[in-house]
């Protein structure tokens, strides 16, 4: 049995016992002033009898030639009485071995006084145990209500922890009848979706990835052909992005592997040497002006690969949409590092009226958005006072140098 399930048990015994204590004070409340108003009566009329009928003592003494057989008020000396050592005796009801109860109390002197002939009410311990009773039924009753409404509800919360751990739905089982059957059933259709969905998203990727090599290939094989007619300059950009296009495109098709779920290589990357670099590489492409902003070193741990790949589509974004300049500026904020690309471009609402004559679809963004989630950041969007564009991504920090 699990802990969560006994725990469960555990708050039903003690809402049972509370639900006990709080019926006991409502009887109380209910029915202690009639006990006390009929053992009064009683002791009132047994006064009254013993005072009217002259042969009925009030009260005596017990001794070695005297038992009181026949009064109302008995005291038993100090030296014929055995107390409980311990046990207080300022006021106890007693009863004999013919079941005759007594009120009894200690005096000063130790002697014992006791009211005998005193008549209790039969209805309290009958009572008492009824709602004894009651209590173990209503107990019985939790436990078989929730014997197996609360077993499901663990079931499908360890299928939920596995999912989260694994990726995927494990198989589970309910109860025949149980009432979160349905869920269970929704919970299982889905489960099936996302299988086929995911097998049909590898599949379309094992697919696009052999499209796009196979028109690669052809071009590193024009390309050899053509490299003596090409500049040395030419030669080598074109062959660096060939490369990046086959690293992208294995990239994508181990992604695909691990069913589009990878675990981040986070290594301490300085932030202004990976700028640079990218900077240099999409300068060398572009007519468009690049540049990084004077910063301080700033150090941070992230997956050198998804950034790198994060930071080129904030690039292409930004010298899409600019005028001539684009530019970097690193600054912190508390413990995130952050990243804006700028442009002086129109800025974020008018960048749907212009156009290079490519269709776009957003996705570069949505990978930079996705990336900063990874990593623990976020990636937002707004528009320069000055105009352009502003693209912020923000990353917790490493360490600061």
């Amino acid at each position: 049995m699990s802990s969560a399930l006994l725990r469960f048990y555990f708050a039903i015994v003690l809402l049972v016992l509370l639900l006990f204590f709080s019926l006991s004070q409502v009887y109380h409340l209910i029915y202690q002033r009639n006990d006390i108003v009929v053992a009064a009566q009683s002791i009132l009329q047994q006064a009254y009898v013993y005072d009217q009928q002259a042969d009925l003592q009030l009260s005596c003494r017990i001794s070695a030639s005297e038992d009181c057989p026949n009064a109302l008020f008995v005291t038993y000396p100090q030296q014929m009485w055995q107390p409980i050592p311990g046990f207080d005796y300022q006021l106890e009801i007693m009863r004999d071995s013919a079941g005759n109860a007594s009120l009894c109390a200690t005096m000063t002197n130790n002697d014992l006084l006791c009211l005998t002939k005193l008549t209790l009410p039969a209805r309290l311990d009958f009572s008492v145990d009824l709602v004894h009773v009651f209590m173990l039924l209503l107990l019985l009753f939790l436990f078989w209500l929730s014997r197996n409404l609360f077993r499901d509800v663990e079931t499908l919360r360890q299928s939920a922890l596995k999912e989260v751990a694994l990726g995927r739905l494990p198989a589970f089982q309910l109860s025949k009848q149980s009432y979160l059957q349905p869920l269970a059933q929704s919970l299982s259709r889905m489960n099936q979706t996302i299988t086929d969905l995911n097998t049909l998203q590898r599949e379309m990727a094992d697919t696009v990835c052999h499209d796009i090599k196979t028109p690669l290939a052809r071009l590193r094989f024009i390309m050899l052909r053509l490299e003596d007619q090409l500049a040395e300059a030419d030669s080598k950009q074109i062959r660096r992005n060939l490369q990046e296009i086959e690293d992208n495109v294995y990239d994508y098709l181990r992604l695909a592997q691990k069913g589009f779920r990878s675990e981040l290589e986070l290594t301490q990357l300085q932030l202004s040497e990976l700028l640079s670099e990218l900077i240099d590489k999409f300068a060398a492409n572009s007519e468009h002006q690049l540049s990084l902003r004077p910063t301080p070193a700033l150090t941070i741990q992230a997956d050198k690969k998804l950034l790198q790949r994060a930071l080129s589509n904030l690039f292409s974004n930004a010298l899409r949409y600019c005028h001539g300049h684009v530019w970097v500026e690193l600054s912190t904020d508390g413990s995130n590092c952050l990243i804006d690309v700028i442009d002086d471009g129109a800025g974020w609402h008018n960048n749907e009226n212009v156009s290079d004559g490519v269709s776009h679809h957003g996705i570069g963004l949505a990978i930079v958005a996705r990336v900063a989630m990874q990593h623990g950041g976020s990636f937002n969007r707004f528009n320069r006072p000055q105009g352009g564009a502003v693209a912020r991504l923000s990353l917790p920090l490493g360490c600061a140098g």
